[in-house]
């Protein structure tokens, strides 16, 4: 796990497909105080230290979701609380290359259209980007 300024880095993709449909994620969360256990979020992975945010996303997309993607775009990095830690955030606007999901008993996976973001509960950290997702 890559550690800047004393916190986590985490990568995060907003994965398009070729016929406009993002794919969200839901995770597991056996925390019993947690209040995002039934939350979606964007796919995201923990950054190793010895590789760049761009380099994370890749990897993440390849081994934990079997995508090859194109990084289109990153966005600045944000500050966010994610399981009762402060955490660097990256996100990635990403096309996807080749293969399929792969769905674990872990993750919920879905491809949705972008216009549809509205109808899913998500994460504290993920709510910025979905309402600047539906108003852009």
């Amino acid at each position: 796990m890559s550690q800047r300024k004393g916190r986590p880095m985490v990568v995060a993709g907003i994965i398009e497909r070729c016929d406009n449909h993002l794919l969200i994620s839901r995770v597991t969360n056996n925390a019993q105080d947690s209040d995002d256990v039934t939350c979606w979020q964007f796919p995201r992975g923990f950054a190793t230290h010895d590789e760049s945010p761009e380099q994370s996303m890749r990897r993440f997309t390849s081994e934990k979701l079997g995508l090859v993607v194109e990084i289109v775009t990153g966005q600045p990095t944000l500050i966010e609380d994610i399981d009762g830690q402060r955490t660097e955030v990256r996100y990635f606007f990403c096309g996807v290359i080749s293969g399929e999901i792969t769905e674990t008993t872990e993750n919920h996976l879905r491809w949705i259209p972008k216009t549809h973001l509205r109808e899913y509960d998500f994460d504290l950290a993920s709510q910025p980007v979905v309402r600047w997702l539906l108003e852009g």
